[in-house]
């Protein structure tokens, strides 16, 4: 009954009225020279001082288009199709209502292949969220979905603890096209590992989400868009990239699209091998009555990922008005390792004894999702979207231990045999329904409602190999089970306040329950509540290049399902990784200004989290000697962020972005039921040098820096990464062929540490999970080039595909 209440409340605010004052509307239509009208052409509205763009259109299947923009100001108009010479109004100053004479397009010189010569900005700032540009990038070329987002500005990937952060701030939701990848983080990084960065065209960074998304994620979203292919006809593109870096890696992938009338048939497959060689150093020294213990463990690892992806969907018009479409898409993550670590123990700085353990682990991820989604056009003004979703994953992650430890003298004592297994089965039904309506030429909204439901098994056995018999170890054995429910329903108001100010504002509301229970139907974890998540944004335009934004959301970080449920994986024999299921959620606050002048834009954000939850904390189990790594709730976490976004053209042919950000978090946590208190200021730096050398070579250079920074009350050292590429475009429209090198000083390591005043125990740890890399990359697109858009459509699921963990 309470969600029904705020869901009748939220729903109703749509019958909300407001007079439009001080626009006017722009209409017209794209002609050929017979008289034709042109279907989906491209319509820009230039300002006639400066030729500046204000706003830009896509004309309907008729070749109308509409515009509203500010009365009072002169304009003209630039109308563009590819392979047809552009047309222009002529200039007219905007009083009232205007009807613009037909615009004819006439044919140009035909094309096989289009070749873009101008790059968009790397970085562009909007309302509500900051765009990368990296489509064009050569260093990204070759690469992975990863590499690229360790690359961009304010984003920090880390590898040790499988987590990705923007600003300082983890929680981060992943989303491509707009669709979030609802699964373990550690499953996404393997996926955005997966990932051809060719087929990326650009990166989107929301820390202040609207409030038509999920509520999820402390430090807002990462949605990837990839290319598209949306010409009429059958058109697409492949890419073949090979390279080596103390191991083979492949990253190919195809794509292609098919239009014809009522029907859009379209398809992805990618296709990776990564055979690259790993090193971690882990260490820790316990104080323990008066005696100093250590432990040292040098891990080589020998991992090998092999990924299929692919991407399935049909999108077929109705009629005129309705549109529907079906979506399916799969994937096979498995990464299969084999390593040998070796630990030395020592007492009071004596060696008093070593091992040596082989392990074979596999990890092996497999997805399916099917999406059903209809769009019904109600008026010019207003439309109707329902999406339902299945969504399946199955984790697979077995590994085996043998164990020699020897004395101090180099005598063996005994050998340890274990084998543990895990296997995870998760499943997610989604129904969501959405409605928009633009009220008049100052207000839009949008409202909606969903339902989530998500069930999973999570199956875990250790056993021993003691007196020639397997013996399951009852401490480290469990099986589990999670039921989970969301519903959420929201309303969202975009309006013009004035010709130069706009604003939009959001309700959300979310109501979960979540039931953890054990083998024995005992239940761990037995939570229901329910939360409001408001959202506001406001931007001032002082001129054509001076733009203001100012935002402020909630947000709410629930603890993933690994983390929650009761499993065990071994790095040493005494150091493993374990799930909480105390875990409690953690709601943010959030705060964000900015402030954009031409292409240079400078961000200041403020962030307070509640319960903040740190991943792969450390505490020793002095009992049995153990280190454990496991998620916990910190008390909470400031934190405050300058971004500064400074391009420069240097020259025609050389052209810089620069990024710069400055952060500084207070902590507040507890260790062994002990406050402690953290403060600490970083500073990240990234560039990227673009030289066009000639029409069809071009080279880039691109780095950056990530300074100290905290994960609770771990702390993880700086570190770097340079790279470089060339690109050259092959003549008659063969493709183009790109040559990279990735951590070119080998400098991408990532070191941390935990080490508190007054606890018992440090420790410092080296991951090195890069190699320097030199990659070769041959693409080239097949089919017609006759642009028509395809609709953009995300699905109900889009919030849903994070938790899996």
């Amino acid at each position: 009954m309470r969600y029904l209440f705020v869901s009748v409340i939220l729903l109703s605010m749509t019958v909300l009225h407001v007079h439009a004052q001080n626009l006017s509307t722009i209409t017209g239509n794209i002609i050929q020279s017979d008289g034709k009208p042109v279907e989906y052409a491209n319509v820009m509205l230039l300002s006639t001082g400066d030729s500046t763009l204000v706003k830009g259109a896509i004309a309907d299947e008729n070749g109308r288009f509409v515009l509203q923009a500010a009365s009072g100001n002169a304009y003209f108009l630039q109308a563009t199709m590819v392979g047809m010479n552009d047309a222009y109004s002529a200039p007219f100053s905007l009083q009232k209502n205007f009807e613009v004479p037909s615009l004819t397009l006439s044919e140009g010189q035909m094309m096989k292949e289009l070749v873009i010569t101008d790059r968009k900005q790397l970085y562009q700032h909007k309302i509500d969220r900051l765009v990368i540009n990296v489509e064009n990038s050569i260093t990204s070329v070759g690469g992975t979905a990863l590499e690229v987002l360790e690359r961009s500005p304010g984003i920090t990937v880390n590898r040790q603890n499988n987590s990705i952060g923007i600003v300082g701030k983890d929680g981060v939701v992943v989303m491509i096209n707009g669709k979030i990848s609802y699964v373990p983080v550690d499953a996404v990084i393997q996926l955005l590992q997966g990932m051809n960065a060719s087929e990326i065209a650009s990166i989107e960074l929301l820390t202040t989400p609207p409030s038509n998304y999920d509520a999820e994620g402390n430090a807002g979203f990462i949605n990837i868009v990839m290319k598209k292919k949306l010409d009429q006809g059958l058109n697409g593109s492949y890419s073949l990239s090979g390279g080596y870096g103390n191991g083979a890696i492949t990253t190919d992938n195809i794509s292609a699209n098919y239009r014809k009338g009522r029907v859009n048939l379209y398809g992805s497959y990618a296709f990776l091998f990564d055979d690259r060689d790993q090193f971690f150093l882990t260490s820790r020294i316990v104080t323990k009555a008066d005696s100093i213990f250590g432990t040292e463990t040098r891990n080589n690892r020998d991992p090998l990922q092999v990924n299929h992806n692919m991407r399935l969907g049909l999108d077929y018009d109705v009629s005129s008005k309705t549109v529907m479409g079906i979506l399916v898409s799969a994937y096979d993550n498995k990464w299969s390792m084999f390593s040998i670590n070796n630990s030395f123990y020592t007492q009071n700085k004596v060696l008093s004894s070593y091992s040596n353990l082989e392990n074979n682990e596999v990890n092996q991820w497999k997805n399916f999702s099917a999406n059903y989604n209809i769009k019904h056009t109600i008026n010019e003004k207003s439309f109707l979207t329902f999406d339902t979703d299945y969504l399946y994953y199955r984790d697979d992650n077995p590994n085996d231990y043998s164990t020699d430890y020897y004395d101090a003298n180099n005598v063996l004592q005994r050998n340890s045999l274990i084998e543990s297994s895990k296997i995870t089965p998760i499943k997610t039904w989604v129904a969501k329904v959405d409605y928009t309506n633009r009220i008049n030429a100052k207000l839009s909204i949008e409202t909606g409602v969903k339902g989530i439901l998500s069930t999973f098994e999570n199956d875990v056995a250790v056993t021993n190999f003691i007196d020639n018999k397997w013996q399951i170890d009852p401490t480290l054995t469990n099986t589990s089970f999670l039921d989970e429910k969301v519903m959420a329903a929201y309303t969202s108001f975009d309006f013009t306040i004035s010709p130069k100010t706009t604003a939009k504002a959001g309700l959300r509301y979310e109501w979960t329950n979540s039931v953890l229970t054990d083998a024995a139907d005992i239940k761990i974890v037995d939570r229901q509540y329910g939360l409001f998540f408001p959202t506001i944004y406001l931007n001032r335009k002082i001129s054509e290049t001076l733009n203001m934004n100012w935002s402020y959301s909630k947000r709410i970080s629930r603890p993933t399902f690994n983390q929650m449920a009761p499993f065990v994986i071994f790095f040493d024999p005494t150091t493993f990784i374990t799930g909480n299921s105390a875990l409690q959620p953690a709601i943010t606050d959030a705060f964000k200004y900015d402030i954009t002048y031409k292409t240079y834009f400078v961000s200041f954000q403020y962030a307070f989290q509640d319960s903040s939850i740190a991943r792969f904390q450390e505490r020793i189990d002095a009992t049995n000697n153990r280190l454990i790594f496991e998620a916990s709730n910190l008390d909470f976490t400031r934190t405050y962020s300058a971004t500064f976004g400074i391009p420069i053209d240097i020259s025609t042919w050389w052209r810089m972005q620069n990024n710069i950000s400055g952060i500084y978090q207070q902590i507040s946590a507890y260790q062994n039921k002990k406050p402690v208190e953290i403060s600490l200021g970083s500073f990240q730096f990234n560039t990227t040098q673009f030289f066009k050398l000639s029409s069809s070579f071009s080279a880039e250079l691109s780095g950056f820096y990530n300074g100290p920074s905290a994960s609770g009350i771990a702390k993880s050292k700086s570190f770097y990464s340079i790279n470089a590429g060339l690109q050259r475009v092959l003549p008659n429209n063969h493709g183009s062929l790109k040559f990279a090198v990735s951590d070119i000083f080998e400098s991408l390591k990532f070191q941390a540490g935990t080490a508190v005043q007054g606890s018992n125990f440090t420790t410092s740890n080296i991951f090195d999970f890069s190699n320097r890399t030199f990659t070769l990359t041959y693409t080239r697109n097949f089919g017609r080039n006759e642009i028509k858009a395809s609709r953009s459509r995300g699905t109900g699921s889009d919030d849903e595909r994070r938790r899996v963990e």
